[in-house]
């Protein structure tokens, strides 16, 4: 941050009052006073400049995937630090487990000095998540932002690029060699890490997934009572109206006493809108989202209609928990736990696995088979599946201060954080270290295999592949592969040709959907907008003012406190869901429409 940067701040009073230690990190600049050298002097930068530049010409040339690539041997001319260490202000997020004093983020340093040819001395500030996020666009909006900050706000970041805040670094693609990788392998290119006018104000988070599997993470596969399915001859239901006999089935079990349960269906968390579970089974969504053609708004479509419709059946005929709006997260366990709910809808991978691992009864056991198929839509749409190879999401990213003193350092030391080094440095670790390759595959040493708990043993070391843990500067990409091994555990599946069998979510997802359960909102085209345009996008996003509603009249439609089949009701709601966005809904979506590049 420059001097004229005041280091010590209080952000706005409307979010409160939360002092950020932002101590200065850049000094002067140290460049040489400008009076007239003397002869000798004079002989002597020529000596060192010709020196510098026979060294420059013998700098060595290697690939810039060998581990040992070093900046000057990619190629990239960074200019002189006069006391040869690059001072900077760093802004990130903490999670589960921080990784400072790791061995990971020890190492991270250790090899960017390396890579950038001086030291880093580094102030980090760390904030709880919780905390970094809902403070992180105040701070933008003081105008005093550290030198590099994490960001988990997407484009909204644009807005603050535009007024001249955050550097553009469409202006230091000569100094990114590792990134472009990732910008050209993602669905839909280039253009969709740069805005319309080729300016680019954030690195976003980034993915390897070396075997291309396409699986999901949640809300992908319905959850069952594998042990009463069995004892009573019942399949996993493979279309929804075995699913809606399966639950008259289970019903009429716990009417005659020979199913101890109290009810057919449970929520998995209030967070969840019951019906989240439910929207890729009708192809439709539960927000603002592209359905292969336009953008639309999921919840206002006739096929959303539908699903309530679905729902509120279900309600009628006595199938779902009474508490599925209002039980959080321990008590739904508990309800898991203790057998008190067959099925489950709406959950994330490794909650099963959680699940029988603290089941009452001994011989209970959770297990998962995807989605129902609707006869009428077909294949169920399954929300987030990957995208093969290396690839890049806009949620999520890492930005840096258009005041930033060396700007051609900071973009190089980002971009190095995408190198195939350090993304398996970040995930898997050091070999024979955290790691061993066997038969010519990457495995975890047995004392994080056979941990307790593999994540946090992971995590100690600094690993970011345990999901608990980030070292280096967050978002840096994340190895499915690795991820896979500490932080997908394997469950209990179903499915028509191999019967009962164990398997992790996200593999099993992308096997049992298939190519197309691979919904069109996980591979929109690209859209170019403003930071205002991108503002008024996210007012139906998730957590927008749209979201927030259509969740409180969506219940109300599923209990019957409104009537789902009233045609008046329906149009109503319409309009009640569109009157919350601060400017014309219609007209959002038009936009956003003519801004996608198809």
């Amino acid at each position: 941050m420059k001097k004229k940067t005041i280091t010590k701040f209080i952000t706005l009073a409307l979010v409160g009052v939360m002092t950020l230690g932002m101590l200065a990190g850049c000094g002067d600049s140290g460049k040489e006073s400008s009076s007239t050298p003397s002869s000798s002097q004079e002989q002597s930068s020529k000596e060192e400049s010709s020196q510098a530049s026979s060294e420059e010409e013998n700098v060595p040339t290697l690939d810039k995937n060998d581990p040992n690539a070093t900046a000057a041997t990619n190629g990239l001319k960074l200019p002189e630090i006069p006391d040869g260490v690059l001072k900077l202000e760093v802004s990130i997020p903490e999670y589960n487990q921080s990784a400072e004093g790791t061995m990971i983020q020890e190492e991270w340093q250790k090899r960017m000095e390396n890579y950038l040819g001086v030291k880093l001395d580094i102030n980090w500030t760390r904030s709880d998540q919780g905390g970094y996020r809902s403070q992180e666009m105040v701070i933008l909006e003081t105008g005093m932002i550290p030198d590099v900050a994490t960001l988990t706000k997407g484009s909204a970041v644009n807005e603050y690029g535009e007024q001249g805040m955050l550097l553009n670094l469409s202006d230091y693609m000569d100094y990114m060699v590792y990134y472009p990788d990732y910008m050209e392998q993602t669905n839909g290119g280039v253009a969709f890490a740069k805005n319309e006018d080729g300016s680019m104000y954030y690195f976003m988070d980034g993915f390897y997934n070396p075997n291309d599997i396409e699986g999901a993470q949640s809300f992908t596969a319905f959850a069952y009572r594998f042990d009463v399915l069995r004892d009573n001859g019942w399949n996993p239901p493979t279309t929804l109206d075995e699913f809606t006999e399966l639950c008259a089935n289970v019903q009429a079990g716990i009417d005659a006493g020979t199913i101890d349960a109290d009810y057919v269906i449970m929520n998995s968390n209030k967070s969840y809108s019951l019906y989240r579970g439910f929207v890729g089974i009708f192809h439709t969504w539960d927000c603002l989202y592209y359905n292969g053609e336009e953008w639309v708004f999921g919840p206002i479509e006739d096929n959303f209609r539908e699903m309530l419709k679905y729902l509120n059946s279900l309600y009628n005929a006595g199938y779902l928990d009474p508490e599925f709006a209002t039980a959080n997260g321990d008590s739904c366990n508990t309800k898991a736990t203790n057998g008190q709910a067959i099925i489950c809808p709406t959950l994330w991978a490794g909650s099963v696995a959680s699940w029988n691992s603290a089941v009452v009864d001994p011989g209970m056991e959770w297990g998962l088979a995807f989605l129902p198929e609707d006869s009428k839509y077909g294949r169920p749409w399954k929300w987030g599946s990957r995208q093969a190879g290396k690839s890049l999401s806009d949620a999520n990213g890492i930005y840096i201060s258009a005041d930033v003193e060396y700007p051609e350092y900071v973009v190089a030391m980002i971009d190095y954080q995408y190198s195939d080094a350090m993304v398996e440095l970040l995930n898997w670790g050091i070999e024979g270290t955290t790691y061993n390759v066997v038969d010519g595959e990457k495995v975890f040493i047995d004392g994080i295999m056979n941990a307790e708990s593999p994540a946090i043993e992971s995590a100690n070391y600094g690993l970011m592949s345990s999901s608990v843990c980030r070292s280096g500067i967050p978002f840096t990409p994340l190895d499915f592969n690795a991820m896979l091994d500490l932080s997908s555990l394997p469950e209990p599946w179903w499915n028509e040709t191999k019967g009962y069998y164990e398997g992790k979510y996200w593999e099993e997802t992308s096997y049992n959907g298939g190519p197309d359960s691979v919904s069109p909102y996980d591979r929109p085209p690209v859209t170019y907008l403003t930071g205002e345009e991108s503002s008024a996008k996210a007012q139906m996003g998730y957590g927008g003012a749209c979201d927030t509603r259509v969740k409180e009249l969506a219940y109300q439609f599923t209990v019957g406190e409104l009537d789902i089949n009233d045609d008046a009701a329906w149009a109503n709601y319409i309009k009640d869901v569109k009157s919350q966005t601060d400017g014309d809904f219609d007209e959002i979506i038009q936009m956003l429409n003519e801004k996608t590049v198809k």
